[in-house]
């Protein structure tokens, strides 16, 4: 019981940090305000940020481990026989859909966009983040498909899905910072991603198929 009442307040702090950070950023922009500034409206100690976000960037990109467990069990749970570029295209069209159907993602997506925008250092970490991401995935499937240490499929499938991610989050973005409504722009975002996933189709279509549980 304690040990639970622990873990809940550590996840309280985190999600207030997180919140102020976010609050702060969007106010004044993320290079401009510094940890100390976040932990003292937070009303924490610095060493309190640092011990649940590794670095000032995390404040930012808190759910990207979230985000990297979904996908990878998306592809992993996936029926036997489904391949691989099936599962995640379910997964990251249903991701672009939310834009449409729920507001908060939409307005959080636009305040994404504007501190994304503005900050090298944001967009530098956003690319070590998906790479991390194609590497997660390239592992996944190489070693369901047993693959050979020289069989690039895996790695091409994996730096394609994020490629084709990470292009979706441009335009969608690109979209937000020009005022276009989440429900147009949800759509806009899936038909694009859409085209670039059937691109893939025809070489991967039936790679990677899932196995029997």
């Amino acid at each position: 019981m304690v040990e639970r009442v622990r873990e809940l307040k550590k996840r309280e702090t985190r999600r207030r940090i997180a919140e102020t950070a976010l609050r702060l950023f969007a106010g004044q922009g993320f290079d401009a305000v510094t940890v100390a500034e976040v932990a003292r409206a937070a009303g924490v100690t610095e060493k309190t940020v640092f011990n649940h976000f590794e670095t000032k960037e995390d404040l930012v990109y808190g759910e990207d481990r979230a985000f990297e467990a979904e996908l990878l069990e998306s592809v992993r749970a996936r029926p036997a026989g489904e391949p691989a570029l099936a599962a995640a295209e379910r997964f990251l069209l249903g991701r672009y859909r939310r834009l449409a159907t729920d507001p908060a993602s939409g307005e959080r997506a636009r305040m994404f966009a504007t501190l994304v925008a503005a900050s090298p250092a944001l967009r530098a970490r956003e690319r070590r983040i998906h790479a991390r991401y194609a590497d997660a995935l390239c592992a996944l499937i190489a070693g369901e498909q047993r693959a050979a240490p020289d069989d690039m499929r895996p790695r091409l499938l994996a730096e394609a899905l994020m490629v084709v991610h990470r292009e979706s989050l441009a335009l969608m973005r690109a979209g937000l910072l020009d005022g276009t409504p989440g429900d147009q722009l949800g759509p806009r975002a899936v038909a694009a991603a859409r085209r670039a996933l059937a691109m893939l189709a025809g070489g991967f279509a039936g790679y990677a198929p899932g196995r029997p549980g």
